[in-house]
């Protein structure tokens, strides 16, 4: 019995010896690449982008599944019950760091659920009207919002959405009250503001550039620190008499808890090599966004800290999810 015993488990050892290392043959099939957003939007293309890069990289599909609903909850629930293999990942947006302070009961969290891979890009967002609102300048609306209280009316893509947050950090420093209207989407907010059904748009500049430079809106400011290259005559906030004013939209790639430490590493220097490629760093600059593919380590840091400052701005703005 004793020798019967030791043979078999010499035999599980040895059938279970692969999992032990296993970045040895990684990957040997497709990669899943999650995104909490619906198709179009800025998530899906820098994950698409990404990921059919990183196929031919890698020598293995990364297919993207968009699992949209909830700002981004319902497919990161997904991706936070997902096997911890090297195989799924979940391209994270800016909503990733808000959602815990607007959602009271989050099917997953945060920081303990998942582990931060790379930040891959940033980009800060435009106000913009339409071309034949009378405001040309950020001192403009915010006379007129001042005169008549709640009448701007500002389109987002929801409640505690970043772009809600952003305007809503600039009324609490100028001292004046509006109106925010959710929409399911960036597009729909855009033709709200050329049909003249809201006042402004607060957009990604990966979104509103395109209509910026065809002057079917007006930016009346970026929200940036410094002037972007992409829309070098568009003012930032901070230069219109709010110093030190900076909101900045990202994107990020995470994987469940647990990942093995080997896979992971691969992962990051597969995607270093992806984000370093000139025609994918312009690509990216031309959408808006400012490259920056970080270390994990870099990249945790930043997600603890913007956690931390977004739910501060909601509790003093009393901001509910839903209202």
């Amino acid at each position: 019995m004793r020798l019967r015993t030791c043979i078999t488990i010499a035999l599980l050892a040895a059938w279970l010896a692969p999992a032990r290392a296993p970045a040895q043959d990684w990957p040997n099939r497709p990669l899943r690449f999650l995104t909490g957003f619906a198709t179009g939007g800025s998530s899906d293309q820098l994950a698409r982008i990404v990921a059919e890069r990183l196929s031919t990289t890698l020598g293995q599909p990364a297919v993207v599944d968009n699992r949209s609903g909830g700002n981004g909850v319902a497919g990161t629930a997904l991706a936070a019950k997902a096997p911890a293999d090297g195989y799924n990942y979940l391209v994270v947006f800016d909503a990733h760091s808000t959602n815990p302070s607007l959602q009271k009961q989050l099917p997953y969290d945060t920081l303990r659920d998942f582990a931060s891979i790379m930040l891959f890009a940033s980009s800060p967002f435009g106000f913009v009207v339409n071309p034949a609102a009378p405001y040309r300048n950020l001192a403009d609306l915010i006379a007129a919002a001042k005169t008549k209280p709640g009448d701007v009316t500002l389109g987002t893509s929801g409640v505690g959405s970043r772009g809600h947050l952003a305007f809503s950090l600039l009324a609490s420093r100028a001292g004046f009250r509006f109106t925010q209207v959710s929409y399911r989407g960036p597009s729909q907010a855009i033709t709200d503001v050329l049909g003249g059904q809201i006042t402004l748009q607060a957009g990604t500049v990966f979104f509103v550039a395109p209509f910026v430079r065809s002057q079917r809106v007006r930016a009346l400011a970026l929200t940036s620190a410094a002037r972007m290259p992409q829309l070098p005559d568009i003012p930032t906030v901070a230069e219109q008499g709010f110093p030190g004013y900076e909101v900045i939209s990202w994107w990020g790639i995470v994987a469940p808890a647990g990942i093995p430490k080997d896979i992971m590493q691969k992962m990051h220097a597969a995607l270093l090599q992806v984000m370093a490629a000139p025609d994918i760093r312009s690509r990216l600059e031309q959408l808006g966004m400012t490259v920056i593919a970080s270390t994990p380590e870099a990249f945790a840091k930043h997600l603890a800290a913007e956690m931390a400052l977004w739910g501060k701005v909601v509790r003093e703005s009393n901001i509910v999810a839903g209202s």
